[in-house]
């Protein structure tokens, strides 16, 4: 990633594909002369190298996960938990923090993960499937 700011990169997150598992190195990083996607992330594995823009941390984060997606990888990190999201707030201000989504609560700040932080590989789901349970979270309050 050149010209970019890296915000962070991790070398040891697991990816899983049924009950294969392979080690996998994301970075993410801001270039703020790339408007409207100044945010970029990037997944090494075994698929090879999958690198995706987005106007915040999370749509680029998305964007890889829809590609990893296409061939079963899964990532295994708390952005890809159905229990998962961010704010309007956060995910403009570029935070890589998020809410933990409780079913009939509110999110709030006693209940907060790190977006690149592990989730156990069985506790991860597809984009869509994610953005359905944030959708009945949303309902039960």
């Amino acid at each position: 990633m050149t010209d970019a700011s890296v915000l962070g990169h991790r070398d040891d997150v697991t990816a899983v594909r049924d009950k294969e598992h392979a080690n996998t190195a994301l970075t993410w990083a801001l270039d703020e002369s790339e408007q409207p996607e100044p945010y970029r992330v990037r997944a090494d594995g075994p698929w090879g190298s999958c690198e995706r823009r987005g106007h915040d941390l999370v749509a680029a984060l998305d964007s890889v996960r829809r590609e990893l997606e296409r061939d079963g990888w899964l990532l295994a990190v708390n952005a890809a938990r159905p229990d998962v999201s961010q704010s309007g707030m956060l995910r403009s201000s570029g935070s890589s923090r998020a809410y933990l989504l409780r079913p009939g609560k509110p999110a709030g700040l006693d209940a907060m993960v790190d977006l690149f932080d592990d989730a156990p590989p069985t506790a991860v789901t597809s984009v869509e499937a994610q953005h359905e349970a944030h959708e009945r979270w949303a309902r039960s309050l």
